[in-house]
């Protein structure tokens, strides 16, 4: 299921923007890639684990031309530490076209705290001025603390950073 904060699309829809198979034997979904695509701060792709939700993310980043402006943040149990998966976010996005120009890079070091971070990137992103997607795949393996410091930037990030996620049903 993908769902835009604030709305939801249920099975059905989803099994109704299946459309042929694209390159390299996936499954083309043009519907999806639109709901993914749209103008929302976050968009959740929810599904039971192996049903494809990191290859329709990929697939979506490479099909809408969107990978010089996309980082890409794999979640995993080790990223339950905020600033381990903070200084993933920061690498993630340095790597972006928008985003090498304005993400300071960040050395760890015992002392970082997630909400420093957070509101470092928040300075890093205000004069951001173009569209700027953050994927994390398996959202659902960060912590709380993570969680609510990823919601802070979703409230404050200026208009141009989007963040799609992949979580199991």
């Amino acid at each position: 299921m993908i769902g835009n904060m604030g709305s939801a699309v249920g099975a059905g829809a989803v099994a109704g923007g299946a459309a042929g198979r694209g390159a390299g034997g996936v499954v083309g979904r043009p519907r999806l890639f639109g709901r993914l695509g749209a103008q929302a701060r976050v968009s959740v792709v929810s599904a039971p684990p192996g049903s494809g939700k990191t290859v329709l993310l990929r697939s979506w980043i490479g099909g809408a031309g969107v990978a010089g402006s996309a980082a890409w943040v794999p979640a995993g149990r080790g990223d339950r530490d905020p600033p381990r998966f903070w200084l993933s976010v920061l690498a993630a996005l340095r790597q972006t076209g928008p985003g090498s120009a304005l993400v300071r890079e960040l050395t760890a070091a015992p002392d970082l705290d997630g909400w420093v971070i957070t509101e470092r990137l928040l300075a890093d992103l205000a004069p951001l001025d173009e569209r700027l997607w953050l994927v994390v795949d398996d959202v659902h393996e960060l912590g709380p603390e993570t969680l609510r410091q990823l919601e802070l930037l979703i409230m404050r990030a200026p208009a141009g950073p989007a963040v799609r996620a992949g979580y199991p049903a």
